[in-house]
């Protein structure tokens, strides 16, 4: 059955005419029959007395009318909510990051934008993101997958070369460090200690899989300095999954300051190196150069002016 078939029908029982139904449906007149007549052999029964005039209804095709009109009635309105959400989605910005900015930093930055922006900022954050690792970031943004990258970035990373000048633009939305850290012991003492002078065994080091930008910039900026005591015994591609076993005292690992600031606050977390082997990091947003959207367009005119 044809949903088409239902409005014709509503068409001819308002009608009781052939011809001006057929009008109102902009068919001709044998297009119109012949539709009539498919709707009531797929409903098996006689909808339409055409002996009578004007036309009536017969008594099968006055219980129709009513599921009929119903239908018709609940077609529309799904028809038209469909693509309202259509349009909604449309005009929605997808952001991708990292699980690290998406707890951390991105809830507050979206505030101050919604107060910038007096209203909803029109982000939709891309959560598979969250699975992604290394260069599968700057390809999806590449890619159309996403309009926005929101991400670490140090010189040490591949993002230079992979996000070339001529195909994205940036805006630097904040700073951040990537620190040594460690568990406390007994004695409410850092556990693994880089600058400890005494003799020690091996120190439990908790890697980044070396595919991901963190890796990229502990192995450039501090892994020339590790020495023989630290010995990898897990690698992961999430700071947050880091953090929870450095907690836990499997080892000492590198983590954004701004993800482990309340737990070092708390003595959960310690510092467990000098500045010698703290990063400096940069909090980037990237977009294509060639995406025409016009909200993204406007977004992006009111960060410059945010951050400038």
């Amino acid at each position: 059955m044809e949903l088409r078939w239902l409005d014709d029908f509503c068409a001819l029982a308002r009608t009781r005419h052939f011809s001006r139904a057929a009008d109102e449906r902009h068919v001709s007149q044998p297009t119109f029959s012949r539709r009539i007549k498919l709707l009531e052999e797929e409903i098996g029964v006689t909808l339409i007395d055409r002996n009578s005039l004007p036309l009536t209804l017969t008594p099968a095709g006055d219980v129709f009318l009513l599921s009929c009109e119903d239908i018709s009635t609940r077609l529309r309105q799904t028809k038209s909510q469909c693509r309202a959400i259509d349009q909604q989605q449309q005009e929605q910005l997808v952001l991708a990051t990292g699980q690290a900015l998406l707890l951390n930093f991105l809830p507050a930055w979206r505030q101050q934008l919604a107060i910038q922006l007096q209203g909803n900022d029109g982000l939709e954050v891309n959560l598979s993101a969250n699975n992604w690792i290394g260069s599968e970031y700057s390809q999806a943004l590449l890619q159309g997958q996403c309009d926005l990258l929101l991400t670490y970035w140090h010189p040490a990373m591949q993002l230079d070369a992979e996000l070339k000048p001529e195909a994205v633009d940036f805006i630097t939305l904040g700073q951040d460090q990537l620190i040594p850290m460690s568990a406390g012991n007994e004695y409410g003492q850092v556990k693994f200690d880089l600058d400890s002078n005494d003799p020690a065994p091996q120190i439990p080091y908790l890697a980044y899989h070396p595919q991901t930008l963190l890796a990229q910039v502990i192995e450039a900026q501090v892994q020339p300095l590790f020495t023989n005591q630290l010995v990898t015994v897990n690698e992961n591609s999430q700071a947050i999954s880091s953090k929870a076993l450095i907690q836990q005292g499997f080892g000492l690992g590198w983590l954004p300051r701004s993800l482990a600031q309340e737990e070092l606050q708390q003595g959960k977390l310690y510092i467990a190196g000098g500045t010698q082997w703290h990063i400096g990091l940069q909090i980037r947003l990237y977009r294509r150069r060639n995406d025409a959207n016009t909200k993204l367009q406007n977004l992006w005119q009111v960060l410059i002016k945010t951050v400038a």
